[in-house]
Formats: C-alpha cells, sequence, structure tokens
C-alpha cells in the first residue's frame, strides 16, 4: 500500500503532502475517506482498523498521522535518548498488509535520524526528509517564491527579508505574497521590505537574539544598529531583547514538561509562526546558558543607567559582543 513518512519543516512537510496528495487523487476524495490523528488522541488498534477498512463509494482512503515519530523523542532529544517504539512495534510490520486503497502519511516536525520509531518505518514507507533551508538554499526558496508570484527580488531584498524572518518558511511566504503585491511586477528591493513586512522591530529583535546565540554578532549589531536609526532608544532594544530571553526560558520549560507543540503558543501568549521559531530558540539554550545571558543583559543595563557607559550605541555593541561571547562560550 502506498505509505508516506514526511519530516521536517512544517511549512516544506505541508507543501509535500498537498503535492502527493493531490498527485494520487487522494486530495479530492469523500470526506468519509479521509482521517486525521494527532499524536496521543489514539492508538496503534485504533490506526489500523481504519487503515484497514476499504473506501466507502471511492478509490481510496486517505490517513493522516500527525505528531507520533516526536513522541518517541526523548526529552532532550537525540541519538541514543529515543524512546523504545513500545505500543507502536507492530507498525511497519502492519503497512505491507493493509489495503493498496489506503494512503497513509505520517508526518512531523524535525526529528532526530536515530528516532526509533523513523528506524522501523523506513523499509516500509518512503521517507521525505525537508529540512528548513539555509544560506544559499534559503536565498533560492525566496528568489523563487517570488518568480512564482510574477516578481524579482533583489539580492539586497534578500537579505534584508532573511535577516527579519530568518528561515521561518511560513512568515516568508505570506510575506512575499504581499511584497509581490505592492511590487507590481518589478523587482522588490530592501526599501520594500523596510515598508511593507509586518512587525519589522519585533523580529528584528527576534533574529538579532537568535544571531548572538548562535554566535554571529555582526549580523545581530546589524539588526539592532537598524533600529537604533529608525528612532528605537537603547532602553526599548533591551527590553525588547529581555522579552525575547524571557519567551525563550519559558518555552524551555514547557519543552521540559513535554507541552505539545500546539499548545505552546497559548502559553506563551504570542502567535503560532513566533512560539515555533521560539521553541527552536529553547532547544539550543541550556539553562545556564539562559542564566549568563541574562546576567549579561542586567549588567549592560545597568552600566548604561548609572552612567559607566554614556554612549548607547557603544553600549550596544558590548551588549551583542556579551550575549554572543555567551553563545561561543557554551559551545566550548
Amino acid at each position: 500500500m502506498p505509505a508516506w513518512v514526511l519530516y521536517g519543516d512544517g511549512f516544506l512537510v505541508a507543501q509535500e503532502l498537498k503535492n502527493l496528495t493531490g498527485e494520487t487523487g487522494a486530495d479530492a476524495l469523500l470526506e468519509a475517506n479521509t482521517h486525521q490523528f494527532m499524536a496521543g488522541q489514539f492508538n496503534l488498534p485504533e490506526l489500523l482498523s481504519v487503515c484497514n477498512a476499504l473506501p466507502f463509494m471511492d478509490a481510496a482512503r486517505l490517513v493522516t498521522v500527525n505528531g507520533l515519530l516526536s513522541t518517541l523523542e526523548s526529552r532532550g532529544g537525540r541519538g541514543r535518548g529515543n524512546r523504545a517504539l513500545g505500543e507502536w512495534e507492530g507498525l511497519a510490520a502492519a503497512i505491507p498488509l493493509m489495503p493498496e486503497t489506503t494512503h497513509l502519511f505520517i508526518i512531523d516536525q524535525a526529528i532526530s535520524d536515530g528516532n526509533s520509531l523513523l528506524r522501523s518505518l523506513r523499509a516500509a514507507t518512503q521517507v521525505h526528509h525537508l529540512p528548513a533551508p539555509s544560506g544559499e538554499g534559503l536565498a533560492r526558496f525566496i528568489k523563487e517564491a517570488a518568480q512564482s508570484r510574477g516578481c524579482g527580488i533583489s539580492p539586497a531584498g534578500i537579505r534584508a527579508l532573511t535577516d527579519l524572518v530568518g528561515n521561518d518558511l511560513w512568515t516568508l511566504d505570506r510575506e512575499l505574497e504581499k511584497l509581490s503585491l505592492y511590487a507590481h511586477g518589478r523587482n522588490i528591493e530592501e526599501p520594500d521590505i523596510q515598508e511593507m513586512v509586518s512587525l519589522v522591530r519585533e523580529a528584528s529583535i527576534f533574529n538579532a537574539v537568535d544571531a548572538m546565540i548562535d554566535g554571529r554578532p555582526e549580523v545581530a549589531l546589524r539588526l539592532l544598529q537598524k533600529l537604533r536609526q529608525d528612532g528605537a532608544a537603547l532602553p526599548y532594544i533591551i527590553g525588547m531583547v529581555e522579552r525575547q530571553l524571557r519567551l525563550v526560558a519559558l518555552a524551555r520549560y514547557w519543552s521540559d514538561r513535554r507541552l505539545a507543540q500546539g499548545e505552546l503558543a497559548a502559553k506563551l501568549g504570542v502567535p503560532p509562526f513566533v512560539a515555533r521559531k521560539t521553541a527552536e530558540q529553547a532547544r539550543r539554550n541550556a539553562w545556564p546558558d539562559l542564566d549568563r545571558r541574562y546576567q549579561r543583559l542586567l549588567e549592560t543595563d545597568l552600566a548604561f543607567k548609572t552612567g559607566r557607559i554614556d554612549s548607547e550605541d557603544l553600549a550596544l555593541e558590548m551588549l551583542v559582543a556579551d550575549l554572543a561571547a555567551s553563545s561561543r562560550g557554551s559551545r566550548n
């Protein structure tokens, strides 16, 4: 029977699912023949009962399973720390016995290659790993997405967009849709992005913190200096960096308690795409790293407020250097 495992970036997984169901005709089935299962809300016998049933007055039955692979990731998440298969041990053996009319899609977010269920399913399914692009791959994604909407985008525009949004493909897709309408078929340029991209300040802060966490101070400083040029005072910038670090700490707290990804946005009080990116930052921050960053943020704030540093630009450079140095120290 046709069966696929799709995992990686949520936007790319959703696109691939749409493409594959379109190719197989599974996107035009009766509602009675389409089934969605969310991890934690079903067991193996319930899944097999649906998968083994023949379609009702249709050519196929579409079954989508979301988040199951993630439930077998350990709390820390990688390699030998993955949990045993448990009740899902029989899934791989059951797939070849299902009717040819059943189209099974097991979809998930980024998981480790050592995931026990993923290893088990490789022989019984078609596995598509769809990681979020970075570097030249991300630039190519942006360029092609703009061209598909009837316009181009300059290299400076690509850099400005990636600085502000990073590789959050959902947000990039939404912003490129808006920018393509604004540009009316011409090249999208950097001033268009500064004019049109929503939540520019919040995005700049978020990606500056991301750059500092990854030890890329030059990117972080460029983003924060742009905010200064647009009139943002140092106390505002420090406050926004503090807010993002607080969100990262909260995301780390809830991640340690195995909160479902879909519930994180409500806990943090932010949109889902912000919650997804913050959770990614949290996974790259151990508690000692967060403590060091908070301490260095406080030291810079006090140094400026007490007059030990009287230049906002100098204080900003010291803040970025300190937080990026904390990142490099945590990896050594």
